[in-house]
């Protein structure tokens, strides 16, 4: 029996971003993982992000270069890596003056408020002043010598007007600093990509690989005990040979739950976005996205979203369950303000966002200060519980989540004294695989080698990568689902292979209908339907499966699906 034999399986609780990318590291390298989620995968924050994949250009200012350096460097592979979920996205930001900002930003730069002098001169400070065209360049310019990209170009500088940028107010604004990040528009697809990498490679070697959502995990007598939500069975008792709790924002919550003492670890923000279709904002756009500074000097994203626009991201202190964060109507006019400010003639409305949504920030705790100014990099706390070693991660980000599930990864496997054997640091998501150079030529290619339509195979593409074609070859079955290109083959085989508890998992998450204006109420009957047709509900479920969905998307997006009975009245 070998070493890797003998280890009991670690238990990951949580599955988002880290969690699922500290599992997929894991098993790699033929570590036993257990991931247990007591809601769905990539529910938190993961979901509920500016979906940027970016370098951190305003953590410059604080004078952190090392997390700009590590959040650049794994662009660059997200973009190698992954490019079915990250695509090259330039940024513009409009400056008004020449010369602001300069001493604000050598204060935040120096850190002088560490110190009594730098204290007692803050109060002699503005409290803002607008980032001028120097301070913006000087950081570009160090932002491009970090990178040293070869997959994106160098910022330039626009006058505001030029043919291809953004329509902004250019009686407020004269120039555009421009610069290239890049956009994941969906990472809920993206943490499911990594979960199939690892239970593939765990099916080929033989190595345990359990996920289990919608469940707990709780120290009982004979070890640790995985229940269900729903009902509290147990499903599974095990000793793990330890614990990571990649449990986000909820860190402290779990802690809590399993009886460990410590100080609090993490004090999140609230950050809330909100998604329209407005016409004319998204043709102001064009092909690149806004990053402005607000009038009290916080820094938003006005961002392409397929034919709509994202604006984000509000950045306020929250206490309570994570799970209870919603955008209020105080953020979203915040939001809507500022968009109207930066963009000439849009006079976007509250009536005209569709879809909103906020997320809690898994920040280190840090009492008082400007929630700008905390920390974003990540660090690992560790605890015991029962002779168990605890690892609770804090911070982490969409961009660096590669790197940070590596270092926890080798932190553990030094525990274990496992030597790693696989890294993935040029290994594939998969999807990527013999990634095509031209996407639309692709999918008609694979059009007429399945029978889909070519718009059925590219909403595959954009799901599933360069997985689409194995996957529409498993079905004959060419239906669209109704008021989508979506083929109801796909829905089939992601509810058999995907992990899916719920309706909401479906209309959420895997398929990501929730972003986009075409969701119905017919496409979330059809989906039940679906769902009873594979067995995961029965049909005495499938109202009450309804229900629960349409209640989430009221409450976590702001969505309203009307009713059969409702259109048919209106008619």
């Amino acid at each position: 029996m070998s070493q890797l034999d003998s280890i009991q399986p670690v238990l990951i609780l949580g599955a988002g971003i880290n969690g699922c990318c500290v599992a997929r590291e894991l098993v790699l390298n033929g570590v036993p993982v257990v991931l247990v989620e007591e809601a769905d995968i990539a529910t938190g924050a993961t979901a509920k992000s500016s979906r940027l994949i970016h370098g951190g250009l305003r953590y410059l200012e604080y004078g952190d270069f090392r997390l700009v350096a590590e959040s650049l460097h794994e662009r660059e592979r997200l973009l190698r890596l992954a490019p079915q979920f990250v695509k090259p996205l330039k940024l513009h930001i409009p400056v008004t003056r020449r010369f602001g900002g300069l001493i604000q930003s050598a204060f935040r730069f120096l850190r002088l408020s560490r110190f009594s002098f730098g204290r007692w001169l803050s109060a002699y400070l503005p409290s803002r002043s607008e980032r001028g065209l120097m301070v913006v360049r000087i950081g570009l310019w160090f932002y491009d010598w970090i990178a040293r990209s070869s997959l994106l170009p160098s910022h330039t500088m626009e006058r505001v007007g030029e043919a291809g940028t953004p329509t902004v107010d250019a009686n407020k604004f004269h120039w555009l600093c421009s610069y290239y990040d890049a956009q994941m528009l969906s990472p809920e697809r993206f943490v499911i990509a990594l979960l199939e990498d690892a239970r593939k490679h765990a099916a080929e070697q033989g190595i345990e690989f359990r996920i289990y959502t919608h469940h707990g995990a709780l120290f009982e007598e004979n070890g640790v005990v995985v229940r269900r939500v729903s009902d509290g069975d147990a499903v599974h008792t095990f000793q793990p040979s330890t614990i990571i709790n990649a449990t986000g924002a909820w860190g402290d919550l779990t802690l809590d739950d399993m009886d460990v003492e410590t100080e609090r670890l993490l004090g999140g923000t609230k950050g809330s976005h909100f998604i329209t279709p407005h016409p004319g904002l998204r043709q102001a756009l064009g092909d690149g996205g806004i990053y402005a500074e607000a009038a009290d000097g916080r820094l938003v994203f006005i961002l392409p979203f397929g034919q709509s626009v994202l604006v984000g991201t509000t950045d306020e202190r929250f206490e309570g369950s994570p799970g209870d964060a919603v955008a209020s109507e105080a953020e979203l006019e915040y939001l809507i303000g500022m968009t109207n400010d930066v963009v000439s003639g849009c006079h976007l409305t509250r009536a005209d966002i569709k879809i909103h949504y906020s997320g809690v920030r898994p920040l280190p705790y840090v009492p008082s200060g400007r929630t700008g100014s905390i920390p974003r990099g990540h660090w690992i706390h560790t605890t015991t519980r029962n002779g168990i070693v605890i690892d609770t991660l804090i911070g982490g980000k969409l961009t660096t989540c590669r790197a940070f599930g590596e270092e926890v990864a080798n932190l553990v496997m030094g525990r274990l004294n496992v030597s790693r054997i696989r890294d993935t640091r040029d290994r594939m998501v998969p999807g990527a695989e013999e990634f095509p150079a031209d996407v639309q030529q692709w999918c008609h290619e694979v059009a007429s080698q399945t029978g889909y339509d070519p718009m059925q195979v590219h909403a595959v593409f954009e799901l599933q990568g360069t997985r689409c074609s194995e996957i529409l070859t498993s079905s004959n079955e060419r239906q669209s689902l109704p008021g989508t290109t979506i083929p109801v083959s796909l829905v089939d085989w992601t509810i058999r292979n995907e992990w899916v508890g719920s309706l909401g998992d479906l209309v959420e998450r895997r398929l990501g209908l929730v972003l986009h204006p075409w969701l119905t109420w017919e496409t979330i009957t059809v989906l039940a339907d679906r769902m009873c047709h594979s067995g995961l509900i029965t049909e005495e479920e499938r109202e009450q499966e309804i229900s629960d969905c349409l209640l989430s998307l009221k409450r976590n997006y702001g969505v309203e699906v009307s009713t059969s009975t409702t259109e048919e009245s209106a008619s």
